[in-house]
């Protein structure tokens, strides 16, 4: 009943962004490289799609390619933001469906956020709905992350977060995350974190990582995109129109008792 649920409200929501579609406009293109003390090398792809404005509220798409020993991962969706407190502040909504061909585990994830000139903060709930293949079997979960940017170096941005994941035959997967942004240029962001969890190799086991991401405003390609930028404190919530979705793109699972 609630996976029919689920999947309900992610057509309620993906049919609204359709309906809203007149000309989709690319807002910028991106991509990462993330390295893990628990996994192989990762490999992203991904673009930020405008689909037009109903009203005041803004519908989007961010389709993601994920590449990792050689198995591919994709993310289809849309959400919508939408100003909030006379303007000063924005909430949104956003709904995913995952897979990937790493024992073809698939997972719907619905998404809640609100962006505000000192913090932003985002909530996902991750329902899978495959079965287990060779002995691996994705898990339902939820996180809650919380961005904050340094006043006086607002190019940085700390992350603290937490997480829970229901396991069926080994242990609960749930811990705290916690990753420091720095954005000195308009193109390039460095993260460096760490979590109790590699929830991206289903090991339940503490991890360090680190990720190189690329973004490339569409509006700005004939500028410097390697200029250093301060940075811009309180933030500008209209500014976060187009910001990266704030979610766990790797289907986490556990590894299944003989």
């Amino acid at each position: 009943m609630m996976k029919k649920l689920f999947l309900a409200v992610f057509f309620c929501l993906f049919g609204t962004s359709l309906f809203a579609v007149s000309s989709p406009e690319v807002v910028w293109v991106g991509g990462a490289w993330r390295l893990s003390d628990e996994s192989s090398p990762i490999f992203m792809a991904d673009t930020f799609l405008s689909l037009g404005q109903m009203d005041s509220t803004y519908i989007f798409t961010e389709p993601l390619l994920i590449l990792k020993s050689g198995e591919l991962g994709l993310g289809l969706g849309a959400g919508a933001r939408v100003p909030v407190m006379n303007g000063q502040a924005l909430a949104g909504y956003n709904a995913f469906f995952d897979y990937t061909t790493d024992n073809y585990h698939k997972r719907l994830t619905i998404g809640g956020e609100f962006f505000y000139p000192t913090f932003s903060a985002h909530i996902n709930a991750y329902l899978p709905f495959s079965d287990d293949h060779d002995g691996e079997e994705a898990l339902p979960g939820i996180d809650f992350t919380v961005g904050i940017p340094i006043p006086n170096a607002s190019f940085i941005t700390l992350w603290p977060g937490m997480y829970y994941y229901d396991g069926k035959d080994e242990d609960d997967m749930t811990g705290l995350s916690f990753v420091v942004e720095a954005k000195p240029v308009k193109a390039l962001s460095v993260f460096i974190g760490g979590r109790n969890d590699a929830l991206e190799s289903g090991r339940d086991r503490g991890e360090v990582f680190v990720k190189f991401q690329v973004t490339i405003p569409m509006e700005r390609l004939g500028e410097d995109l390697f200029k250093f930028e301060q940075g811009q404190y309180p933030l500008n919530v209209n500014a976060q129109l187009d910001h990266r979705v704030v979610r766990e793109p790797f289907i986490t699972y556990e590894n299944k008792r003989p």
